[in-house]
């Protein structure tokens, strides 16, 4: 989760993202998180006063059967954060929850220029606007599928058309080939 530079909790994300000034007048330092917990992390920094920058990508993830978006760290176990003034120590950091160390140089903390975060937020929102609504842009007609669920587990085959909800599968059943309409939280790519 992101949060503005005017210290604004990390919870209060906005459905439509507003323009970002990274120049707090502080520097930016890289923080690495422990595995997973980059939303932790960043909400802590936050609550402790830093202004803190998570950049997230969306996508489709198969969880329990089903497709579902989700809002992932693009930058898988790292986040930025600022102080919020000069005199606020980044000591307090290290022991954050969340947060496994703070990135050096050897004893140098390592600091990003703003404009690179502004480069990287404009980005994350231009991507998020590309991205499709429903999992059922994640298949064409002509991808080869494996079905992952139902009667027909573990066989493969090609779509040869999709719908909002299912598709059809053209398999070879019996020696020909069949279309099988299949909904489509069955079907995945084949590994």
């Amino acid at each position: 989760m992101t949060s503005s530079p005017t210290a604004t909790p990390a919870r209060a994300r906005d459905a439509h993202p507003q323009p970002r000034d990274f120049n707090t007048g502080t520097p930016w330092y890289v923080v690495q998180t422990k595995p997973r917990q980059e939303h932790l992390a960043v909400n802590h920094l936050a609550e402790q006063g830093y202004h803190t920058y998570l950049p997230l990508l969306a996508c489709w993830k198969r969880r329990q059967r089903r497709w579902t978006r989700v809002q992932e760290a693009y930058f898988p176990r790292y986040a930025f954060f600022s102080p919020a003034h000069h005199q606020q120590s980044i000591a307090p950091v290290r022991s954050t929850s969340g947060v496994s160390r703070v990135i050096c140089f050897g004893h140098t903390p390592a600091t990003i220029a703003p404009h690179i975060l502004q480069e990287l937020h404009t980005l994350e929102h231009s991507l998020q606007r590309q991205h499709p609504d429903t999992p059922a842009t994640l298949f064409k007609s002509g991808d080869t599928v494996l079905l992952a669920d139902g009667p027909l587990s573990g066989q493969t085959g090609i779509i040869s058309s999709c719908a909002k909800d299912r598709v059809t599968v053209m398999m070879s059943l019996l020696g020909q080939n069949n279309p099988v309409t299949v909904p489509l939280h069955t079907v995945t790519h084949p590994p």
